[in-house]
């Protein structure tokens, strides 16, 4: 996961620079607005509220250090949805506190809280209901299981309900007349919270270097021909040798979709008919990355689109098994 720091202070460049050496997984872009020069971050060249916009518009997750304040009024213009807002945090300059303001569940945001807490020795300070009450929290259940929320005004209804202390009843069958929580394709039944799961995946090649733009057009052509869209996308996988592509890695970000990658020894091993390429063959090692990442990353579904090519760019589309 990446994410963008920014300090105001000496004090806030150091806690940026300690994350950066204590959680090498975590790929973290410091930036400061200070008059000394930081080493190890980048100075904020124009107005903070641009790069604030900048995250908003990439999903990627936002830590402030320093006052709470200072990151609300920074954030303020760019809220939206709670189901779309990107994860931001708050770290006192002290390193001793992290607070986190937007996206708990959904972004991951308290999670990454108590992530970086750990890393930092600090005290993660978790203000929503669910988590402070230690009970169900509906809507991280759906992002964990990677579920699409249809009906959102069902998430206060089951929370609510947790937080008296009631059991909540989840149905995944057709006889699930008093459920609070349905999960399928179809709602069967009136239940206040309907969750739906992601059908389909997506297997994506690419040359070097490709504009995350330049996916993201191909995949909405697609998608839309196909008459689904982002929601319905589980997770979308390449070739290895593509695992730090930071188109890919952006595409992930900004949609939230999880990015898996396999061996081109993997992919060659995957059964069927699929769009054969020499030049592929001789640059990754396989014959074709697209069509085969996608059955079997979807569990050896059927594909229900095959190889797509714009510039620079294939996709194909195929169906999880068993739904």
């Amino acid at each position: 996961m990446k994410m963008v720091a920014i300090c105001f202070s000496d004090e806030g460049a150091e806690r940026i620079r300690q994350i950066m050496e204590r959680d090498t997984k975590l790929r973290v872009t410091g930036f400061y607005k200070t008059e000394r020069e930081q080493e190890g971050l980048l100075r904020i060249s124009g107005s903070t509220e641009e790069l604030v916009a900048q995250c908003f518009r990439e999903q990627t997750p936002l830590l402030f250090v320093g006052a709470s304040g200072i990151a609300v009024r920074m954030i303020a213009p760019f809220v939206k949805d709670k189901l779309t807002d990107i994860p931001v945090l708050v770290m006192d300059e002290a390193g001793r506190f992290l607070i986190p303001l937007l996206s708990g569940h959904v972004g991951g945001a308290n999670r990454l809280a108590e992530h970086l807490a750990r890393v930092m020795g600090a005290t993660p300070v978790i203000t929503t209901a669910t988590d402070v009450q230690g009970v169900f929290s509906v809507d991280s259940f759906a992002t964990e299981h990677r579920l699409t929320i249809e009906t959102r005004d069902g998430i206060r209804e089951v929370s609510a309900k947790a937080l008296r202390g009631e059991p909540i009843r989840i149905h995944i069958t057709e006889d699930a007349q008093k459920a609070d929580v349905l999960i399928g394709e179809q709602r069967i039944v009136d239940a206040p919270l309907w969750l739906s799961p992601k059908r389909y995946v997506l297997g994506i090649g690419c040359k070097k270097g490709m504009d995350v733009e330049k996916i993201e057009a191909l995949a909405e052509r697609v998608m839309q021909e196909l008459g689904i869209g982002y929601p319905d996308i589980y997770a979308f996988g390449s070739v290895d040798l593509k695992a730090e592509e930071p188109g890919l890695l952006s595409f992930s970000a900004r949609h939230r979709i999880p990015f898996v990658t396999f061996s081109a020894e993997r992919l060659s091993c995957v059964e069927g008919e699929f769009t054969a390429s020499e030049f592929v063959q001789s640059t990754v090692g396989v014959d074709n990355v697209c069509e085969r990442a996608a059955v079997l990353l979807s569990g050896g579904g059927e594909p229900v689109v095959r190889k797509q090519a714009e510039n620079g760019v294939t996709i194909a589309v195929a169906k999880r098994r068993g739904l």
